[in-house]
C-alpha cells in the first residue's frame, strides 16, 4: 500500500527552527540534519504501521543521530506528521496538535 506524508505546519515550522538551530552552531550540521529528519519521514511513509501506537492514537520514529523523534498518526492511506520533539525536553507535553 502506498501511503501520504502530510506534515502540520507546526511540525514543518519546529523542523526550520531545529535546522537552523544547528547550523548556526556548525555550517553544515543543519543540513545533516534535514538529511536524517528525510530519512526519518520516508521511512514512516514506507511503514507506517512499523511502530507501535503510544500515548493514545499516536506513534513515533526517532531521527538518526539527533534527538528528536518524529510524532504522527495513520489514518487510512494519510499519515500526519504532527510534531518534531525533542527526546528530553518537555516529556509531559501532550502528544498530537
Amino acid at each position: 500500500m502506498s501511503y501520504k506524508l502530510r506534515i502540520r505546519l507546526a511540525a514543518q515550522a519546529e523542523a526550520a527552527r531545529i535546522h537552523d538551530w544547528y547550523e548556526a552552531r556548525s555550517k553544515g550540521l543543519g543540513g545533516r540534519f534535514a538529511d536524517a529528519l528525510e530519512e526519518c519521514l520516508q521511512s514512516i511513509q514506507r511503514n507506517p504501521t512499523g511502530l507501535q501506537i503510544r500515548k493514545g492514537k499516536y506513534r513515533h520514529d526517532l531521527v538518526s543521530r539527533f534527538p528528536y523523534r518524529v510524532v504522527y498518526t495513520l489514518d487510512g492511506d494519510t499519515v500526519f506528521v504532527y510534531q518534531i520533539r525533542h527526546t528530553s525536553r518537555r516529556p509531559s507535553k501532550p502528544f498530537g496538535p
